[in-house]
């Protein structure tokens, strides 16, 4: 061997039989513990089927592949985090969204809401508090001014503003308690160059009552009932509410209520008569009738000054009525007085009849004005009961003697009342008449 081979080829020989049973032995190994995969292929176990394993092979030099995440939802139904609102909701099924305060203390809607909702109650109930502690202080100012309720001057207070339980839950309290406590305005009376002189004669053809009257048709013998409406102008509500009753009625304004000339034109364009109510002395020394009242202290001159601003307030009346006036109606000196004015300017008088003692009727037939008197007072209690009862006794009166007149007051007790009561009247058999009508069959009797 020696000789035929040299010592570097003999070297050669040996290293690749050693290399050759290197491999050898490295593949046998691989086989049994590998089994026959290559070097050049990565295998990766897609479980599926228990009875169907497979290896899928994939290239190593193209794909890398990645563990598998792991699948978490995105969002959990119901259980979703409102960050921006740093409020949860965490009511199942849930999906509605609801308006809540940020600033509510709990993170759930339904007890928040709950909540937002109390404190609006409980302001509400505050503000309507303060509304009802306003009206009690009015109605407490009326009791103490106006203690006579069947001749008072002023609108109940629950005619201009709704009751406790009308009162609307957002209500703000506005200047409508403000407004009823308010007093008019003393007017001015210094300037009367315009008026009539006091005690001067008005030139007419005919008697004015008779010219102002609204006509309506002869009753034909029917009972008559009038319906007398006072203290209009102050509240305009209910004024306006009185003038769409169905009519004729008798509307008598207070001379001192504001914008007179639109007010009563209004209700003699829906076929009312007009009257000017005038305010008269009450007994009771607190009680206010109103500017430029007729009182017995005044002197003659003054009644009269007064009388012509009163009686020029607006035109279109048939006669004047006292407001008031349980007082000054008794003092006869000074009733001469206002008929003498009454029938120079030719219009009647309706006797309110606040006081037994009234010298009304008797001054004016002494002056020779026509004249008439209250029979029935309709709202002395206000309350639906009391004033159907006065209804009722309306007809009474008309049917044992021809004719009624009953006295109201815009209260809105009685404007129901009366909305009720007077479609029926005529199946009943009475006729609605103003009171120039009763004058007119008095006198033709």
């Amino acid at each position: 061997m020696r000789k035929f081979v040299s010592r570097p080829v003999g070297y050669l020989i040996v290293g690749s039989l050693a290399m050759i049973i290197g491999l050898s032995m490295g593949v046998g190994v691989g086989y049994f513990f590998g089994g026959t995969k290559t070097a050049n292929e990565v295998a990766v176990e897609a479980p599926q089927a228990e009875s169907d394993d497979k290896v899928v092979s994939l290239p190593a030099a193209k794909t890398i592949v990645k563990p598998l995440p792991i699948p978490v939802p995105l969002e959990v139904p119901g259980l979703a985090p409102k960050l921006e609102e740093e409020t949860w909701t965490a009511i199942p099924g849930s999906n509605e969204e609801a308006e809540i305060s940020s600033a509510a203390p709990a993170p759930w809607p339904e007890l928040a809401q709950k909540i937002e909702a109390d404190r609006v109650r409980k302001n509400n109930e505050d503000k309507r508090q303060k509304i009802l502690r306003e009206i009690e202080q009015v109605q407490e100012n009326l009791r103490r001014d106006y203690p006579e309720r069947d001749v008072d001057a002023l609108a109940e207070v629950e005619d201009i503003w709704p009751t406790p339980e009308e009162l609307p839950i957002g209500v703000e309290a506005g200047d409508q308690p403000e407004q009823l406590a308010r007093k008019p305005v003393e007017p001015n009376t210094d300037d009367v160059s315009t008026l009539e002189k006091p005690g001067s004669r008005i030139d007419r053809e005919s008697e004015v009552w008779e010219a102002n009257a609204v006509t309506v048709p002869d009753p034909a013998g029917k009972p008559m009932i009038s319906i007398v409406i006072d203290d209009l102008g102050l509240n305009r509500r209910n004024t306006v509410r009185t003038i769409r009753l169905p009519g004729p009625l008798t509307l008598a304004f207070l001379t001192y209520a504001e914008d007179l000339d639109r007010q009563t034109s209004s209700a003699h364009a829906a076929g009312h008569e007009l009257m000017v109510h005038f305010p008269m002395e009450p007994k009771n020394p607190d009680t206010d009738p109103g500017p430029n009242a007729l009182r017995e202290e005044l002197s003659e001159k003054e009644i009269r000054r007064r009388l012509t601003w009163g009686l020029s307030r607006f035109k279109g009346y048939v006669g004047i009525n006292n407001h008031m006036g349980s007082a000054f109606t008794g003092y006869a000196k000074g009733m001469a007085v206002v008929m003498d004015e009454v029938s120079k300017r030719g219009v009647l008088f309706l006797d309110s009849m606040t006081t037994q003692r009234s010298t009304g009727r008797m001054t004016a037939g002494q002056a020779g004005v026509p004249f008439v008197a209250r029979d029935v007072f309709l709202d002395n209690e206000i309350d639906a009961r009391n004033i159907g009862l006065r209804l009722a006794e309306v007809e009474k009166v008309a049917r044992a003697q021809g004719h009624a007149i009953a006295i109201g007051h815009p209260h809105g007790a009685t404007i129901e009342a009366l909305a009720s009561w007077l479609p029926h009247l005529e199946k009943a058999g009475f006729v609605l008449v103003p009171v120039s009508m009763i004058i007119k069959h008095r006198r033709g009797s």
